[in-house]
C-alpha cells in the first residue's frame, strides 16, 4: 500500500493547476503568510474528508465485496483512465471547448464574478488564500481512489490515520519545499517556481501520465494475483 499511496501523492502533488496556485500564492503581498495560509487550508480540507471516509464511513464500506484486491484493480482502472485522458489532453480541449462556446450572455454574466475573483486571489485577504488551498484540497478522483486503498487495506486505524497524513504531506510538498525555501532565497524560489510550472503546463503532463500509468499497472497486476 504506501509505495502505490506515495506515487499517487506525487502524482497530485504535480497537478499543474496546484502548481499554478502555488506560484500565485507566492507573488501576492507577504507571500510567506500567503503559503501558510494556503497549506493550512488544503490541509484542513483533505484531513477533514480523510478522517470522515476513514473513520466515519468505514463501517459502511466494509463489506464482504470491498476487499483489497478488487479495491486495486478498480483503483488502476480509474488512474489509466486518468492518466490517458492526461496524456492526450483531454482536460485541456474541454475546457477550451467551453471556453469557446461561453461567448456572449454567459460570457457578460460571469464578467463581474470573475473579476471578483481574480481581485481577491491578487489582494492581501489571508482569508482567500485559505479559502483557495480549501478548494484545491476538494476531494478529486486520485484522492478518493487514494482514500478506498487505505480502507481497504484492513490496517489499524492509528496506521491509516498515518497514512493520510503521509499522503497529504506529499500532496502538498510542492507548497511545503517553496515555503521553506522562500524564507531563505525568496527571489530564487520565486523564479524556480514559476519555470516548474511553465514546464509543467508544456511538457510536464506527459511525465505525471506516465507516473500514474505505472501506478496503475501495478494495482492491476497486484489487485489480480490476490483475487
Amino acid at each position: 500500500m504506501w509505495i502505490t499511496l506515495l506515487a499517487m501523492a506525487v502524482a497530485v502533488s504535480l497537478e499543474p493547476f496546484r502548481i499554478g496556485m502555488t506560484v500565485l500564492m507566492i507573488n501576492r503581498p507577504r507571500p510567506g503568510l500567503q503559503l501558510l495560509a494556503f497549506l493550512a487550508g488544503g490541509f484542513a480540507m483533505g484531513t477533514t474528508v480523510g478522517v470522515i471516509v476513514l473513520f466515519l464511513l468505514r463501517p459502511a464500506l466494509g463489506s464482504a465485496h470491498f476487499t483489497l484486491p478488487r479495491v486495486q484493480i478498480v483503483v488502476g482502472a480509474v488512474v489509466l483512465v486518468n492518466a490517458a485522458l492526461l496524456a492526450t489532453g483531454v482536460f485541456g480541449a474541454v475546457r477550451r471547448t467551453r471556453s469557446d462556446g461561453s461567448a456572449g450572455r454567459a460570457q457578460r454574466m460571469l464578467t463581474p464574478v470573475a473579476t471578483r475573483t481574480r481581485r481577491l486571489l491578487n489582494g492581501r485577504s489571508l482569508w482567500a488564500a485559505g479559502v483557495a488551498g480549501l478548494g484545491i484540497a476538494l476531494p478529486s478522483v486520485d484522492y478518493l481512489a487514494a482514500l478506498a486503498l487505505i480502507v481497504a487495506s484492513g490496517a489499524a486505524a492509528a496506521t491509516q490515520f498515518g497514512a493520510l497524513m503521509l499522503f497529504n504531506t506529499v500532496a502538498f510538498g510542492l507548497v511545503e519545499i517553496p515555503l521553506l525555501a522562500y524564507l531563505v532565497a525568496p527571489e530564487r524560489t520565486r523564479a524556480t517556481l514559476s519555470a516548474l510550472y511553465d514546464w509543467m503546463r508544456s511538457k510536464g503532463r506527459h511525465g505525471v501520465a506516465v507516473l500514474l500509468a505505472v501506478v496503475g499497472c501495478a494495482l492491476l497486476v497486484v489487485g489480480y494475483s490476490g483475487l
